[in-house]
């Protein structure tokens, strides 16, 4: 599985945006994480150390740049896949930092343990909008699954 693909889908169908600069910092944690888990049990001393060493930059932009990733998430409009990933409802507080590398890390994890799993993750951009596309994107995850289906009944 090619994770940094995976993340930036996700976090693009999550409508956030590529010009924040959490947004390279989100990743570039996920993907920490992905090789050591703990690294989010320490998330101050550990994980937005290694990111800020990573960027030339302090531990505190880290954090803060992350708070704004995440809050751009929480507003999107992609509610379900707010609730697929972080089971939100519609009243529910945004995740601190933490919260949300933790999900994305279960949910990443799930994906990855699980071929068959459900598509509906992935991002379609809108051509002419050059923005996120709900229809097109649950377009193309109806038709992975219907490929996958059938590939199954081959077998």
């Amino acid at each position: 599985m090619n994770y940094r693909r995976t993340i930036t889908s996700i976090l693009d169908s999550l409508g956030a945006n590529k010009s924040y600069t959490g947004y390279d910092y989100v990743v570039y944690g996920l993907l920490l994480m992905l090789e050591d888990k703990e690294s989010v049990t320490c998330i101050t001393k550990s994980l937005y150390i290694d990111i800020a060493k990573q960027y030339n930059t302090t531990w505190n932009c880290v954090e803060k740049n992350i708070r704004t990733v995440v809050k751009s998430v929480w507003n999107s409009m992609n509610s379900d896949l707010l609730k697929l990933i972080f089971k939100r409802s519609t009243k529910e507080k945004k995740p601190t930092n933490k919260e949300f590398f933790k999900y994305m890390y279960d949910y990443i994890a799930e994906m990855d343990g699980n071929p068959n799993a459900d598509k509906s993750w992935i991002s379609v951009i809108c051509p002419i909008s050059k923005r996120y596309c709900e229809s097109l994107s649950v377009y193309y995850a109806k038709l992975l699954n219907t490929l996958g289906d059938e590939q199954t009944k081959a077998v």
